[in-house]
């Protein structure tokens, strides 16, 4: 598949990604970032001494340094070009501005926008500036598998900046003004935490210790007794997805520092501690067994199916030794494959959000590339034939990789099930590097 996905994007590698699934992206987008992110951040005013930014350069790179080498794979050349503010007509108020002033980089922020929006469409002042956290964790993954060395420092250094005293982050930030949401999400601390360990690993440096150490030590203050993190500090549900994700950033801590320190005092050792305690909460509360099948549910108090939960639940067993990964990965390809369809003349398959007869019918870019990523490291080889073509239906939207894919074969919004918008997203880019790159860093066994 990896040879596949060079071949058609002519992808050029340098030697050597409520407690609701789309918590982590856009559930919020319609809802929270038009107040959090578009007035003034609350919990960063009255909480100033713990919610202080560290702070620190952000290094430069390709385009915003013009001196530095473009990447020369076409689809992480548009990545990097989604780095950093566009110009829009809304207004900055009175607030926007003076909140803009304590950004760590002058002229917006060093991140990724989540979303490639036409200036023609209604929501461009509004969105075009949205960076959701999880989306620069990815993409710094994407870069540190291809190569992109200054690109993933890039990212990671401006992260390591807005990282808060506490360790945390904002679940999402405007690069235009420099604003955090107000929101601390543990999916995006554990994501964030799982790319610095990867940079670590990679280049065997520890530029990003304090950033990873950070991040743990407030993880580890989120737990429950059972070792399950909560969503975050403001909410009381438990999600799968929050705990894999946690899980696999303490377990990959555990494999690149031994018995080192990150920072904080937080040792590889008690980290490894916490992954085992957490991996054992999360088999005996959060997976199911249905005969010769088996699914991880959304939640402790959420018994809907969904995707993502599935793709990295897959993966998490499979890193484990547990066969059931095998049982994972088929329930998802039998159950959230959607048949071909044609849309604008792209012939589109793939794999909707969720189960159940009430789901969004759409088929879910993000989520299509996760589950060939996921059946192939599975190797749930009856599967291959049809999650290798759904790839490539994906990549036909990127017009030979110079693009970014579209999100979704139609846009869909719902209370009940989220947001699904069908512009062009990172993070859809970023999984498909990632799996071009070969897909074994992330979740490494």
């Amino acid at each position: 598949m990896h040879a596949v996905l060079c071949g058609t994007v002519g992808f050029s590698m340098r030697p050597p990604a409520s407690m609701m699934v789309m918590m982590h992206r856009f559930r919020l987008a319609l809802v929270v970032l038009l107040t959090a992110l578009l007035l003034p951040v609350a919990a960063e005013a009255a909480h100033k001494t713990s919610h202080e930014r560290r702070g620190g350069k952000v290094t430069k790179a390709w385009p915003r340094d013009k001196s530095d080498r473009a990447p020369d794979n076409p689809l992480a050349a548009w990545l990097a070009r989604q780095v950093g503010p566009v110009r829009t007509t809304a207004k900055r108020s009175r607030t926007k501005r003076a909140h803009a002033a304590a950004a760590p980089n002058g002229g917006g922020l060093a991140l990724v926008r989540s979303f490639d929006i036409p200036t023609s469409d209604p929501a461009y002042d509004r969105l075009a500036n949205l960076s959701w956290t999880y989306d620069n964790a990815l993409a710094a993954l994407a870069f540190i598998d291809l190569g992109y060395r200054s690109q993933a420092e890039q990212l990671l250094d401006q992260l390591k900046a807005l990282q808060r005293k506490d360790g945390s982050l904002a679940f999402s930030y405007d690069v235009k003004t420099g604003a955090g949401s107000g929101q601390v999400r543990s999916n995006a601390l554990a994501w964030v935490g799982i790319a610095a360990v990867a940079y670590r690993a990679t280049y065997g440096n520890g530029r990003y210790d304090v950033l990873a150490g950070g991040l743990a030590d407030y993880l580890l203050k989120s737990r429950r007794t059972d070792g399950l993190v909560l969503g975050g500090p403001d909410v009381q549900w438990v999600s799968t997805q929050h705990n894999l994700l946690m899980s696999e950033f303490f377990r990959s801590a555990w494999r690149t520092y031994g018995n080192k320190t990150l920072s904080q005092g937080i040792s590889g050792t008690q980290l490894n501690a916490a992954y085992n305690q957490a991996a054992n909460a999360i088999l005996a509360k959060l997976l199911v067994q249905a005969g010769p099948q088996a699914y991880f549910v959304q939640g402790l108090d959420d018994a809907r199916l969904a995707l993502d939960t599935q793709t990295l639940g897959s993966v998490f067993l499979s890193v484990r030794g547990d066969g059931r990964a095998g049982q994972v990965a088929s329930w998802f390809a039998a159950n959230l494959y959607q048949p071909p369809r044609t849309v604008d003349g792209i012939v589109w398959s793939g794999y909707k959000p969720f189960a159940g007869a009430n789901a969004p019918n759409i088929i879910w870019s993000e989520g299509t590339v996760q589950a060939d990523w996921a059946i192939h490291r599975v190797g749930l080889t009856s599967a291959y034939a049809a999650a290798d073509t759904a790839v490539q239906g994906i990549l036909a939207t990127t017009d030979g990789g110079t693009v970014g894919p579209l999100g979704a074969s139609s846009a869909f919004s719902d209370r009940a099930w989220g947001d699904f918008p069908s512009w062009r997203t990172s993070a859809a880019g970023s999984w498909l590097l990632i799996q071009a790159a070969g897909g074994d860093a992330l979740f490494a066994s």
